[in-house]
């Protein structure tokens, strides 16, 4: 076995706070553009943080064959499918002319169907268990961002989900070049998608006191090594 085996990119897609194409992306992160801004997708009244890195003018339509598949997958399977068709397109990757056996995915989260969870509560205390989707369980649970990527492109190498909280995509990317690297695959979709910006999340992060509660500039909320830092943003 070949264990001096160069792994190389060839390719990327991004759904993003900073934008939703690769060179809008690309673009906005070499210039310092920030993607934090004051959350919309809910009323923040009443918390302490209000900001946040939200990916915004997404629609799932053209990567899904029809509206029941978008409804029965929670927002952040969305953008790891939507980011995975970037990504082959990008790397110009024919799937005709290779071994799908030999094609993984890691492409991971720390924390997976958030909304769907707190959507479906709800639904249970208000309406009761009866009244609970079937499709709760699938769509909350971490891997199944990797699993529909592998079932939508026919992939049939290792298919993994590695859950380390904000080091997710990192470790993903890590491991799929250790797995090309001493042979186990040839070929690896490799990151990570995340959802959490819901009420939920905002609440239990901001109860930790781990979030910045600098609304009132959130472009520069997120400053570690700042004597001002006061916290993490999410996004």
């Amino acid at each position: 076995m070949n264990y001096d085996r160069r792994v190389v990119i060839t390719g990327m897609g991004t759904i993003t706070p900073l934008g939703n194409e690769l060179e809008t992306f690309w673009s906005n992160l070499k210039n310092g553009v920030s993607g934090i801004r004051k959350i919309e997708a809910f009323d923040t009244s009443g918390y302490d943080c209000q900001i946040a890195g939200e990916v915004r003018d997404f629609d799932p339509k053209p990567f899904f064959r029809n509206a029941k598949d978008i409804r029965r997958t929670d927002r952040f399977a969305q953008l790891a499918l939507a980011a995975a068709k970037r990504a082959l397109e990008d790397g110009g990757i024919d799937l005709e002319k290779i071994r799908r056996d030999r094609f993984g995915v890691i492409v991971s989260s720390g924390i997976g169907g958030l909304k769907t969870l707190e959507d479906q509560y709800t639904v249970l205390l208000t309406k009761g268990p009866a009244r609970t989707s079937p499709f709760t369980i699938p769509m909350l649970i971490s891997n199944m961002a990797s699993g529909l990527i592998s079932m939508e492109y026919g992939l049939r190498g290792p298919n993994l989900c590695i859950v380390t909280a904000c080091a997710t995509s990192n470790n993903a990317i890590g491991e799929s070049w250790r797995m090309i690297k001493f042979g186990d695959a040839d070929i690896f979709l490799a990151g990570g998608s995340e959802a959490s910006v819901v009420a939920i999340g905002l609440a239990g992060f901001s109860a930790m006191r781990a979030l910045s509660t600098h609304n009132d500039e959130p472009g520069r909320a997120s400053r570690p090594f700042d004597r001002d830092r006061d916290g993490f943003v999410m996004s």
